[in-house]
């Protein structure tokens, strides 16, 4: 296996691989990580299809990475497709466009997300963290299992984060939907981040010796416009906290590294950091009855049947 240092970018960590006839999808591909992401893979070859919510936004990053390619990415590599998180209808609407498509899905890249510190609801009446950043995922990768399985063989990468540490998830699964305490940003970002993980190590179970692999990863702490909801505060943080932090090309070494390293084919319901596997530290994340729970509580939130 190759070694990388934490200041690995994702075009080095995924130097001399080539995708060419393989289809990925990126959430929140429009910005940050996600761009960048998209931008590597087509870079190796790769067909992506840039799954956003504001297609204006996703047509001018597409624009821009055809644009800065040098000619190294052509236009028909790069695709858009409307992907509203916020809604678990609009969520599922997307998922049936996308097999509308007829295409064989070979890496699926769950980076879409939100940290914000007040509490906010989404369309389905779901604490938005827990809803847009799990459940709506959740539901979008399980309405694409057909995709997934046509492709022979097939990974999910699931963009969790070290903020799980900061979660309060229990083994009974209370109040997951911050109904009955008083609500934390932090904490319930970190919730949501640990149910990241231990939604892909349960797709891993449940997939993964038919030919889909599942891993979640943390990529790092990144100057991205995932912190434009901060308070001024965690602002000031941040900008004393700049020259400790990765660029984007950094940041989305791991990703690109769990899509694309040979070495994680076949190999899933592990977790990264830094391009390399890493024993997550909530003591739940490894819990594999607590890891079926929320698999089953999410099924029951969305109406899927697995």
């Amino acid at each position: 296996m190759a070694r990388y240092t934490r200041r690995a970018t994702a075009e080095q960590v995924s130097a001399g691989i080539d995708l060419s006839g393989t289809n990925a999808l990126v959430t929140g591909a429009n910005t940050g990580l996600g761009m960048e992401t998209t931008r590597v893979l087509a870079l190796r070859g790769a067909n992506v299809t840039m799954a956003c919510r504001d297609l204006d936004k996703a047509e001018r990053a597409r624009r821009s990475i055809l644009d800065t390619a040098g000619g190294r990415i052509d236009a028909s590599q790069l695709d858009l497709l409307e992907l509203d998180l916020n809604s678990l209808a609009r969520t599922r609407e997307s998922a049936r466009e996308f097999t509308r498509r007829g295409r064989p899905l070979h890496l699926l890249i769950n980076n879409a997300g939100i940290m914000i510190p007040m509490e906010r609801r989404t369309a389905d009446g779901f604490e938005a963290h827990f809803g847009i950043n799990h459940l709506a995922h959740f539901l979008f990768t399980n309405l694409l299992v057909d995709s997934l399985r046509a492709a022979g063989r097939a990974r999910v990468v699931v963009l969790a984060s070290a903020a799980m540490d900061m979660a309060t998830l229990t083994p009974a699964l209370q109040d997951l939907n911050w109904e009955q305490r008083k609500f934390n940003g932090f904490r319930s970002y970190g919730d949501s981040k640990l149910m990241n993980l231990m939604f892909a190590r349960e797709f891993n179970r449940r997939h993964g010796k038919s030919g889909i692999v599942a891993n979640a990863l943390h990529p790092g702490v990144i100057a991205t416009e995932l912190a434009r909801d901060q308070s001024l505060p965690f602002v000031l943080m941040g900008m004393f906290a700049l020259p400790f932090m990765k660029s984007v090309p950094q940041g989305a070494a791991t990703t690109v590294y769990v899509a694309t390293s040979p070495d994680y084919q076949t190999r899933g319901g592990l977790y990264f950091s830094d391009c390399r596997e890493k024993k997550p530290l909530h003591k739940l994340a490894l819990d594999d009855a607590v890891c079926r729970a929320v698999w089953e509580r999410s099924c029951e939130l969305t109406a899927v049947e697995t």
